[in-house]
């Protein structure tokens, strides 16, 4: 019953759509099916457990144990399904010619190159045989993937076939660690794509054509790493106040990054109702109105380390968090 009734009088703003839920799982389940598959590569021929421990079951197991109940965790994939959900939305109503990553591939600067192939190769990867989007290992931090590789680990033991109670177990936590030894968090897809906008803006070429065909394509996750780049304040950052634009959020992110007023309007029609925008002229106000000191004083508050401000919040000592 307590869980029926916070459920009742849950914000329905704050609540999952029945295609987030189904795309979170779905991925969740995939990231903990080819974990397992990478742990049973490493194991000894004797310890290998029955392949029946499905991606399925795990999820169940280990979500009934509480091991996926993490803050980093719901973060990453509610980002995941948020951007293909912006994304496919954003494509259905603008008709996209498409292509801005393909031509950048052929741009003369080969560090322009090299970065935008490595970013189209890294998406791929993350799209499964059925054109679903999924999470591969290097996107994990560093803590989560060690949280995520013993539990699955540690659930692959315990369903192990011819095994003591006491066996066993150094050659399975054996078989996580070199899991997480063969990870390299340079492949992460967000550390790819931040790179691309890096080299982009130290080569000239982060203009408001490319930020402009970037959103017609529905590339929202590049958008948010190319505004946080020209913001100062990162992609996490910068996808914070994308994905929740309301109240000004959107809007001085787009101050922040520089942009002309003519960019900003034109981004907040194409996506502001994906973003949770109810009144375009009060945000285009906003726009007009910001006091450029306001807006500096945002700017240093979203380039401290995400945990210090964290940190301030718990300890009562305000929140820049806040729009304008």
């Amino acid at each position: 019953m307590p869980t029926v009734r916070k459920d009742f009088f849950l914000d329905p703003r704050d609540r999952l759509t029945e295609q987030e839920r189904a795309l979170m799982t779905a991925m969740l389940a995939e990231l903990l099916g080819s974990i397992a598959d990478e742990i049973r590569g490493s194991l000894q021929q004797g310890f290998v457990p029955a392949n029946d421990e499905d991606s399925q079951q795990l999820l169940r197991d280990l979500s009934k144990a509480g091991l996926l109940d993490q803050v980093d965790l719901i973060t990453l994939l509610l980002r995941r399904a948020d951007e293909e959900r912006i994304a496919n939305a954003i494509r259905a109503r603008s008709n996209p010619r498409g292509g801005y990553l393909q031509a950048l591939i052929a741009d003369e600067d080969e560090m322009v190159s090299a970065s935008a192939m490595a970013v189209i190769l890294a998406r791929g990867r993350r799209r499964n045989r059925l054109g679903q989007p999924r999470i591969e290992a290097e996107d994990l931090p560093g803590q989560l993937a060690r949280s995520l590789a013993f539990s699955v680990a540690a659930a692959l033991r315990l369903h192990a076939h011819g095994l003591g109670v006491k066996d066993g177990h150094p050659s399975f936590g054996s078989a996580a660690e070199a899991f997480l030894q063969g990870r390299d968090e340079n492949k992460a897809v967000d550390r790819l794509t931040a790179n691309l906008v890096r080299t982009l803006n130290q080569s000239g070429l982060l203009d408001e054509r490319l930020l402009e065909h970037a959103a017609d394509e529905g590339d929202v996750a590049f958008l948010a790493h190319a505004l946080g780049e020209l913001a100062g304040i990162g992609g996490a950052g910068a996808w914070d106040y994308l994905a929740d634009g309301d109240d000004g959020r959107l809007v001085l992110l787009l101050r922040l990054a520089g942009v002309s007023r003519d960019f900003a309007a034109r981004l907040l029609a194409l996506l502001g109702d994906l973003v949770g925008i109810s009144d375009l002229g009060v945000e285009i106000g906003r726009f007009d109105a910001t006091d450029p000191a306001e807006a500096s004083i945002a700017a240093e508050w979203l380039q401290l380390d995400p945990g210090y401000r964290t940190a301030l919040r718990t300890l009562g000592g305000g929140s820049g968090d806040s729009a304008i």
